[in-house]
Order: structure tokens, then C-alpha cells, then sequence
């Protein structure tokens, strides 16, 4: 008989198949009990000890995938957050002049120099103004008060050599011009 033709079997079954509901899951459970009270002591710990490595080892890719996923979430939602702000900035009047625009400069640390990496997500130019402009989308971090953003803003500033900062807050749809006391 075929699958489907009102029987059990299956034309590609072995003939002595047997359906879950079919399985003497009790009868193994038994001889699993059976053989583990036969086990010597060292036998119960090395299986406790092999199925404790199994559960970490588990938790440890838990662990490595939820990281994985969120990165990849931040990764997307900056993806977009930077296509809004691109669209935003342009319908302000600003052009792009470069984006994911990087810059290195000097910063003494007990009189010797040490070079440090920068990298801000847009340059861009109005009037003959030219400025850096970071895109934020988060509820806490598009505050420029927020001291993180406020550091960040600043030493862009301060590496750029620009006429000022912008923070673009791309979900508010927002572009804030942040001046500094140091601003020119």
C-alpha cells in the first residue's frame, strides 16, 4: 500500500517501521535506568560530567548566537538609519561630499605621539560650510547631551578640522548643528 491511500505504510518505510506513537519509549527509559544504577561511581560522574559539558557547551553557542543576532540587528537598522539620514541631509540642502569617511591624527600620551583612528558616517558640505555628520538612531544616544554622542561629536570636530557637527537623528528625522565653546 502508499502513503496516503488510507493505511500506515509507507511505500518507502521498512516494512518493520514503526510510528513514534508505536515506540516502547518506557520499556527504554527502563533499561537506560537500568544501565545507569549499574554504572560504578566514576562511570555516574564522568556521565555527569560529560552531560554538564554538553549543557555549557550548548549555552556557550546560545550565547555566541544571541551576540551574532544582535550585532546583525545593529548592523541593519544603522544600514537604514544611514539611508534615511542620506535622504534627510539632501533634502536639507547638504551635500555628501564623502561617507564612511575616515581620518587619523596625533594625541600625546606623556609627550609621545600616538595616532588614532577615526571614522565618522558623513561629510558633508552647505553655503560653503563644510561639516561631519554623525547618524544616531537609538532613543538615547540621538541626545546630544548624551555623553557618549557629546564626546564623539566633539573630538570629530576636533579631528576633521571642520566648521561644525551635525547629529543626524535619522528615526526623529532630525539634523542638529552642535557648537562647542572651542568652535571657531
Amino acid at each position: 500500500m502508499r502513503f496516503g491511500s488510507g493505511t500506515a505504510a509507507c511505500a518507502f518505510a521498512p516494512q518493520d517501521f514503526a510510528w513514534p506513537s508505536e515506540w516502547p519509549v518506557r520499556e527504554w527509559i527502563a533499561i537506560a535506568a537500568k544501565t545507569f544504577r549499574e554504572l560504578p561511581d566514576w562511570g555516574v560522574l564522568g556521565v555527569l560530567f560529560g552531560a554538564s559539558l554538553l549543557g555549557g557547551a550548548l549555552l556557550l553557542q546560545c550565547v555566541v548566537c544571541a551576540r551574532w543576532l544582535r550585532a546583525w540587528r545593529s548592523r541593519r537598522l544603522g544600514r537604514r538609519g544611514e539611508a534615511q539620514a542620506r535622504a534627510l541631509l539632501a533634502a536639507a540642502g547638504y551635500s555628501i561630499r564623502d561617507d564612511q569617511c575616515s581620518r587619523r591624527y596625533c594625541v600625546r600620551i606623556d609627550g609621545k605621539e600616538r595616532q588614532v583612528d577615526l571614522r565618522a558616517d558623513f561629510v558633508v558640505e552647505r553655503r560653503g560650510e563644510t561639516f561631519v555628520a554623525e547618524v544616531k538612531g537609538g532613543t538615547i544616544v540621538n541626545d546630544p547631551l548624551h555623553t557618549p554622542t557629546r564626546r564623539q561629536l566633539l573630538e570629530y570636530e576636533i579631528a576633521f578640522e571642520v566648521d561644525g557637527v551635525l547629529l543626524v537623528d535619522a528615526p526623529n528625522r532630525k539634523i542638529l548643528r552642535v557648537q562647542f565653546p572651542l568652535s571657531r
